[in-house]
């Protein structure tokens, strides 16, 4: 008997354009879901996290030095998205500014370690190597403290589905055009 997945769909993202090139923040393109994501954490997988469409993700926060051995977009890809949602909400998954969308069905915020071990979790569920899971679980739980406690304060804003430009929301309510990347 096959074994029920974690994650629920598929991953679908946009690349985030400037006029004339694409959206960077702290060296990094930014990219935002097309259709929501929905993991299953915890033991009993009974615990939903719902990353909208729209949410903007650096993917995995990686530094430049090692992409070449640990890229951004690596097999941990989906895994970083949960994360990086978790961080960006403070384990809360209220997120927007319209609609407050909230990702996260139980009532406790996610604590920041309860975020980095849904990152090794949904890593697992991916199938990532031993030891690449083992070098980027370690890696947050040594360096994500300083993107805990700023990340929500200090970068800029990721914008609610309704504050993207007519362009973005149209490639984000269903138009495959370039730019876009299923997983």
């Amino acid at each position: 008997m096959a074994r029920e997945r974690r994650f629920d769909g598929k991953l679908y993202l946009v690349l985030l354009e400037n006029r004339d090139s694409p959206a960077v923040q702290d060296g990094r393109s930014l990219w935002a879901l097309q259709r929501a994501l929905t993991y299953r954490a915890g033991e009993a997988r009974d615990e939903l996290i719902t990353m909208p469409a729209g949410f903007v993700t650096d993917l995995a926060s990686i530094p430049r030095l090692v992409w070449s051995i640990f890229p951004p977009d690596g097999p941990w890809v989906k895994a970083a998205v949960v994360h990086d949602f978790l961080y960006y909400t403070q384990g809360t998954g209220i997120w927007g500014r319209a609609d407050r969308h909230r990702g996260v069905e139980r009532e406790k915020p996610y604590t920041r370690a309860e975020a980095d071990r849904i990152l090794h979790e949904a890593m697992l569920d991916l199938g990532t190597k031993p030891f690449s899971r083992f070098a980027i679980y370690a890696a947050v739980r040594i360096g994500g403290a300083y993107g805990w406690a700023h990340k929500h304060r200090h970068a800029r804003p990721h914008p609610a589905p309704s504050s993207l430009s007519p362009r973005v929301r149209r490639r984000l309510s269903g138009s495959r055009g370039s730019g876009s990347a299923g997983r």
